[in-house]
């Protein structure tokens, strides 16, 4: 039987990235602090990066190369306001270059706010805990939004704020360290306060701008949670608390107080087992990517079905990728999510796009640059961080440039491949 799997006309294809992570050359946020402080596994530092913040103009051509029609890209407010109070308007000038080149590229933009990194002198006074980041973190908002909004098309206010708030405050893997459940919850709240003030705000000054209607969401991750031992009632139990906690308590607190989601963002990677109290697992019969991490792609069709029905605003996968050394795993996984999409929407879930992550081998967080997400390889040793396009990237450019997965596709780039 004939292999094509079609997308509905208009559908965005894009990857992502995030500010602090592509960038360079920027050492007025926390990433740069903890990695002075000897906290990236690789020794690395994300003001070496990969240097988007110079390159711009040769990335967003690559992106043009696979066909996107969207990407996500970020801005640092670390360089937007360096000192408290402190603007920098040649920053925002900038970032409206960077977007004025994707616009004429036609790649549509979708700009994260904050996306784990913070100005230093945020994280000096509490960070995400303070009494006062809401209005802080509004205030920087206002000012992006009145500088940018006239070139954005679709604004995510948070990521991942549950992935922030354990890393930083429960795990101690993310700056500032810290290893307190309080703090945990008090950060997840003031996320959710700080998204619902900041959609309020980005839709009053499209009013007023007469920019027309902005989409506004958030990008969230969900996992899979199942119990590892399914006759085992305190596994059940491990597993809805996970699933509670970490899924859905943002999510409940944002929506507790009004409808603040025009889009919703959905972050997937994987899926847990989880043996009492909390103990996450993998399956054994999956296969793992360079992190450890199972390939779950019907994860993706069970958290879809489950939140699109639940919320019922249009999804955009905002995230959705593998670490991958030698882009061995990429082209399969990429299938496979892609397919799992197109069953959802034979579902009825309203999709609107599906962002890559990522499009350029980045600065991964804790690991630094030994761990590669992008489509496109980065010579971190060469003095232009220079670029190339992987077998992925161009199956992807495929992928999008057919609006779909097709017969040809799959026997170009996977011909073992079947759904």
């Amino acid at each position: 039987m004939a292999i094509q799997y079609s997308f509905p006309e208009g559908f965005l294809w894009g990857s992502g990235s995030s500010a602090f992570q592509v960038e360079g050359e920027c050492r007025n946020h926390d990433f740069y602090d903890w990695a002075l402080q000897g906290n990236i596994k690789d020794g690395t530092n994300p003001v070496d990066a990969v240097h988007f913040w110079k390159y711009f103009k040769k990335d967003i051509g690559l992106m043009k190369k696979m066909n996107h029609s969207t990407a996500r890209i970020g801005l640092e407010w670390a360089r937007i306001e360096p000192d408290k109070w402190a603007y920098d308007d040649s920053v925002l000038d900038h970032y409206r270059e960077i977007l004025k080149e994707m616009k004429a590229q036609d790649i549509s933009p979708m700009v994260t706010l904050h996306h784990f990194s913070n100005p230093m002198w945020l994280a000096r006074q509490g960070g995400w805990t303070s009494l006062k980041v809401v209005k802080y973190y509004v205030r920087f908002v206002k000012k992006a939004v009145r500088y940018l909004g006239d070139l954005v098309d679709v604004w995510i206010t948070i990521n991942e704020p549950s992935v922030y708030a354990t890393a930083a405050y429960l795990f101690g893997e993310f700056p500032p360290g810290k290893k307190s459940v309080g703090k945990t919850f008090r950060v997840m709240k003031n996320m959710a306060d700080a998204h619902v003030a900041a959609y309020h705000e980005i839709h009053e000054i499209y009013t007023q701008k007469l920019w027309g209607t902005p989409k506004v969401g958030i990008a969230k991750h969900l996992r899979t949670f199942d119990p590892y031992n399914t006759k085992n009632p305190l596994d059940h139990l491990s597993a809805r608390l996970a699933k509670r906690y970490f899924n859905d308590y943002f999510l409940k607190r944002v929506n507790k107080k009004s409808n603040t989601l025009d889009i919703f963002g959905l972050n997937y990677y994987s899926g847990d087992l989880v043996k009492f109290p909390l103990k996450l697992l993998g399956r054994k019969n999956l296969p793992k990517n360079k992190l450890g991490w199972d390939i779950y792609p019907k994860g993706l069709y069970r958290i879809l079905d489950e939140y699109y029905f639940r919320y019922g605003c249009p999804v955009y996968i905002t995230e959705n990728g593998t670490c991958d050394e030698h882009d061995e795993l990429r082209p399969s996984f990429i299938l496979d999510h892609v397919y799992q999409l197109h069953r959802a929407m034979e579902h009825g879930v309203d999709i609107a796009g599906y962002y890559h992550w990522s499009t350029l081998d980045n600065f991964e967080l804790v690991d630094g640059l030994m761990s590669r997400f992008g489509l496109v390889y980065v010579d971190h040793e060469h003095p232009e961080r220079k670029r190339t396009l992987k077998t992925s990237g161009k199956m992807y450019g495929d992928i999008v440039g057919s609006n779909g997965i097709t017969e040809k596709i799959v026997k170009d780039y996977v011909p073992e491949w079947r759904p």
